[in-house]
């Protein structure tokens, strides 16, 4: 496995090569520059990319390659490997650029830039052996920008979470809702990215709206682009009733999430088939019913719908959420049933096992011909 060094938890530099459970791990020589800033993104992206070409291709073999989407050149590497190598790939796409980029004003419809992109998109779409999406929403989109059978390659396999790693636990059992001195309070929680197609500002609204009921608080934990927008707003509407807090490590995400009594997922109106918040599995793992404030037609929202584990409400709409909030605070037994049915559908459809199993069967198919 080709990866890079490190940026998204922390900065550090660890050890170019180990092996893990008989895996070799290989990390680039990358930059790693602030990955919330937009050059640091670039330098950090273009490094990596480069330096995970020139690995590739040392390795033989005629196994199936798996490459991703992120950073959002990456899938180049697929094509590249196929020419050289004459090995097949699976394309993972986990944001569907340059659509993101023009949805949130980076780039133009009409650009060159994006033109371009467009195209060097179709190419990799061209000779991938599968293109693995990662919701409902985003194969529909896809299927319907490919011609002929070319849709067919696009196959739906969800993200996940690792249950041995989160799954329930009781409030009265957890250490962090006590570190936090919040034992008393309803929480609402927040974990993950917080990007910018993440619709982050209706949540610090919301926080705003019910500031006066010293029984809620908010838990905002993770990065991203919106970070500081959001801080900042807390900070000027100087609320006390939300707490920032940063990523927390692997070891304490079953206490980390299972500290909420309701869980938060948030995407802009128009990233729907473009992107999929992967918190909504740790979310489930983790038994806590949630509120997924996102447009009506995303993966988020049919999960939700399908399993009866959450409420969906509309982007930007604060009154929505403020009065959703308010309902399951107040109806602990409706809360409690969400929870099992998100936990329940958790465990039967999106372990770490169940879909490294779907996979594996499109290796097999690959192989097999």
């Amino acid at each position: 496995m080709v990866c890079a060094q490190p940026t998204y938890y922390s900065r550090d530099i660890l050890k170019r090569r180990i092996n893990h459970q008989g895996i070799d791990i290989i990390r680039t020589s990358n930059t790693q520059y602030d990955k919330n800033s937009l050059k640091g993104k670039i330098f950090n992206s273009v490094s990596f990319l480069l330096h995970a070409v020139l690995l590739s291709q040392k390795f033989g073999g005629q196994c199936p390659v798996l490459t991703v989407t992120n950073p959002p050149f990456l899938g180049v590497v697929g094509p590249v490997l196929k020419r050289l190598r004459e090995r097949s790939f699976i394309l993972i796409i986990h944001d569907l650029y340059p659509d993101i980029a023009v949805n949130m004003g980076y780039l133009k419809a009409g650009s060159p830039i994006t033109s371009l992109w467009k195209l060097v998109n179709q190419w990799i779409f061209r000779k991938a052996s599968f293109i693995v999406v990662l919701g409902r929403d985003m194969k529909k989109l896809l299927r319907s920008r490919l011609p002929g059978k070319e849709g067919d390659k696009v196959v739906y396999i969800p993200n996940w979470a690792d249950p041995t790693i989160i799954s329930p636990i009781e409030r009265a059992e957890n250490p962090f809702i006590r570190s936090l001195g919040v034992e008393n309070k309803f929480i609402v929680q927040y974990s993950g990215n917080m990007g910018l197609t993440h619709d982050m500002e209706t949540i610090v609204e919301a926080a705003h709206e019910l500031r006066d009921d010293h029984t809620i608080h908010f838990i905002m934990i993770g990065g991203g682009g919106k970070l500081s927008k959001i801080r900042g707003m807390a900070k000027d509407y100087e609320l006390s009733n939300m707490t920032f807090l940063a990523y927390q490590p692997r070891e304490n995400l079953k206490n980390s999430l299972g500290a909420s009594d309701v869980s938060l997922i948030s995407l802009e109106e128009g990233a729907q088939g473009l992107s999929v918040p992967s918190k909504l599995y740790g979310a489930m793992a983790s038994g806590r019913p949630i509120i997924a404030n996102v447009p009506g037609d995303s993966e988020v929202a049919m999960t939700l719908g399908e399993f009866n584990c959450g409420i969906v409400t509309r982007p930007k709409d604060v009154s929505e959420m403020v009065k959703t909030i308010l309902s399951l605070k107040s109806n602990e037994a409706e809360r409690k049933a969400m929870g099992q049915r998100a936990y329940k559908a958790f465990m039967e459809n999106f372990t770490v096992q169940k879909c490294a199993d779907q996979y594996y069967k499109l290796i097999e198919q690959i192989i097999s011909c």
